[in-house]
């Protein structure tokens, strides 16, 4: 089974929905985020079956789920099952609904938007037997990698709009969590897993915090066999291997930060552009970040990240270099490429430090540049339109607190904010700085 960790609140809100009383929830986040082992946990405990999800025509998805259904809920004489077979959506409602009239039932869909895709009438399907369940007591779970599927599954003009007792968003671990995962007691091992790997538990789960980084990631994706080392296959499954968005994916990852950049090294059009970005935004793979203050639905100053520091890694090592990966070369290529993963880590501590000076400020906080590029700030934290705080951010050792500081003055200084009550320098180590490990002991 699949290990669990600290996700208390996203099981109350699906007790919530479908503990005491019989509900529906719809579950969504990325591959590998722990939504298999959050609906196992729920169901465990409960009369329940639990469909895994795959590519497959209508037919072969109902007759796993009717192998399954026969074991949990048996079929009673004359009910379909005792007469024959799940042949339609339809008919597979109408069973559940039935089997949970004297006793609840739990029915859980995983990768949905699967089985919409073999036959998508399904949720209309779903919506007309919901609508007339009566007094059945089956609770429903539908749950999905692809986000952006997932939220039109609910949108206001879809069949099953108001019906989810439950959204429920499955987000990463987030850098204080870390540690759950990561074990130990070293605040700065559980800091440099989630730079490396981010925030999904198997990644941090598989972390020695007694090695450094490069043997980590050579142990985990050098060789045959290495357990990571064909994951970014695995996360990317919802993209078609050689697509424009696939590209586009890579093309962030090597270094293409901006539209104007990504659109000369793919050589597309603008709009062939603009919906390879939109989509990997909406598959919750990219993050379109703009300077806090300014509204970034309108704004041009935008910047492009792989949102996943594991992923950026993958894409910006492991894909180019797949075959030395394949015959246990991986570490030279890692050591090769020590300035890359510091870069990686360097973009993951800013968010980590923006998160942390937000927190504690109570407010909006995010990184700001100046127009046409140059030196900027990690992290300022606006209330309206006045600066509380501002931090630079350096994963780094020997950095000098008060050279650091009085650059980021010089930077306020030329920003539409001037200046801050507070400046601060957080580093891994250093003179006059915050160091890194710090943060855990802040309150969030």
């Amino acid at each position: 089974m699949p290990n669990f960790e600290n996700r208390e609140r996203e099981l109350r809100a699906l007790e919530r929905a479908c503990g005491d009383r019989p509900g529906m929830a719809v579950v969504s986040g990325r591959r590998r985020v722990g939504k298999t082992a959050l609906l196992d946990r729920f169901a465990r405990s409960r009369r329940s079956v639990f469909l895994p999800g795959t590519r497959a025509p209508v037919a072969e998805a109902l007759r796993r789920l009717e192998e399954r259904l026969r074991a949990v809920a048996p079929p009673v004489a004359g009910d379909v099952l005792d007469l024959g077979r799940l042949e339609t959506w339809d008919a597979a409602f109408g069973y559940v609904l039935a089997r949970a009239r004297d006793e609840p039932l739990l029915v859980v869909l995983d990768e949905f938007p699967y089985l919409c895709e073999a036959d998508p009438s399904l949720p209309s399907t779903l919506q007309a037997r919901w609508d007339h369940r009566g007094a059945s007591q089956l609770s429903l779970v539908l749950a999905g990698s692809h986000v952006g599927l997932m939220e039109r599954l609910v949108a206001a003009d879809a069949p099953l709009f108001g019906r989810a007792d439950a959204h429920l968003r499955l987000a990463p671990f987030s850098w204080r969590e870390a540690g759950l995962l990561v074990g130990g007691t070293d605040p700065e091992a559980w800091l440099e897993a989630y730079l490396t790997v981010g925030g999904m538990p198997r990644y941090l789960s598989l972390w020695d915090p007694r090695h450094d980084p490069l043997v980590n990631l050579a142990d985990l994706l050098d060789g045959p066999g290495a357990p990571l080392g064909d994951e970014g296959t695995v996360v990317l499954q919802e993209l078609t291997a050689g697509s424009t968005a696939a590209r586009v994916l890579e093309l962030v990852a090597l270094g293409a930060g901006t539209f104007t950049a990504v659109r000369e090294r793919a050589g597309l059009a603008p709009a062939t552009t603009s919906e390879a970005l939109a989509l990997l935004e909406e598959l919750g793979l990219l993050d379109r970040v703009t300077p806090v203050g300014e509204d970034p639905r309108r704004t041009k100053r935008v910047r492009y990240q792989v949102r996943d520091p594991f992923l950026r890694l993958w894409l910006g090592l492991v894909l180019p270099n797949r075959e030395a990966f394949e015959l246990g070369r991986g570490a030279g290529v890692l050591a090769a490429n020590r300035e890359r993963l510091a870069a990686s880590q360097a973009v993951t501590f800013e968010a980590v430090v923006r998160d942390w000076l937000g927190a504690r400020e109570q407010t909006g906080c995010g990184p700001w540049w100046p127009t046409g590029g140059g030196e900027g700030i990690a992290a300022l934290a606006l209330r309206g339109r006045v600066a509380t705080a501002a931090a630079s951010a350096f994963w780094a050792t020997g950095v000098d607190g008060a050279e650091q500081r009085a650059r980021l003055l010089r930077v306020l200084a030329a920003s539409p904010y001037d200046r801050a009550p507070e400046t601060l320098v957080v580093a891994r180590s250093g003179s006059g700085v915050t160091a890194a490990a710090e943060l855990y002991a802040e309150p969030a």
